[in-house]
């Protein structure tokens, strides 16, 4: 019984910082994924000033997947959000999912990987997710601006490693140790209090 307890004990806590350590890199992917959308946007927006448009011309852009071709506008609009939003929520997502592929690993050459993962993506949604669901993108949606902010995303998503080893230092609590052997030994060997009869001198 008392070999039972401990070896109960001893996976329940194994089990419990397994589940933490494996969404810590779901979590890492995330903030990478998400942190990389938001410099993607960053190099759009410069590359509208450059040409002389409003820095929302891109995000309107998006946003027509919600609200049609009319939220497709050179200024800032009440439906701007949407588009941010949108671009957010699913390079978050993709970046979650890339946490989770290579959870751990530094290799030296994870920026590359990255870099050519963003490519990748875009040119899988710029040819077949955009052209299906929202083909005003792939008109009016400059071009050589997304491809280099897709590099910069997939570049940003090589630091998950780093951010799931902060998340693992910052917040996983340490788990309380299983009873010791000597503890459960004394749990099974108490003395039941005498609570009435003669009283032995």
């Amino acid at each position: 019984t008392r070999q039972y307890r401990l070896e109960v004990a001893m996976y329940g806590a194994s089990e419990l910082r397994s589940r933490r350590l494996g969404f810590r890199h779901a979590l890492a992917g995330l903030q990478a994924g998400v942190l990389g959308a938001l410099i993607m946007f960053v190099c759009l927006m410069l590359g509208s000033l450059w040409y002389g448009r409003s820095i929302w011309v891109v995000p309107n852009l998006f946003s027509t997947t919600f609200f049609g071709s009319g939220a497709y506008r050179n200024h800032l609009l009440s439906t701007s959000w949407a588009g941010v939003a949108l671009i957010v929520a699913i390079y978050g997502l993709l970046g979650t999912v890339w946490g989770c592929v290579w959870r751990d690993e530094r290799k030296p050459w994870l920026a590359l990987y990255g870099a050519i993962a963003g490519l990748a993506v875009y040119f899988l949604f710029n040819d077949f997710l955009w052209r299906h669901i929202n083909p005003l993108v792939t008109l009016y949606a400059p071009d050589r601006q997304l491809q280099v902010g897709h590099v910069l995303w997939g570049m940003v998503l090589a630091r998950s490693p780093l951010y799931a080893r902060r998340i693992s230092d910052s917040t996983l609590a340490p788990v309380a140790a299983p009873e010791s052997s000597q503890q459960i030994d004394n749990q099974d060997n108490v003395v039941p209090e005498v609570s009435s009869g003669e009283l032995i001198l």
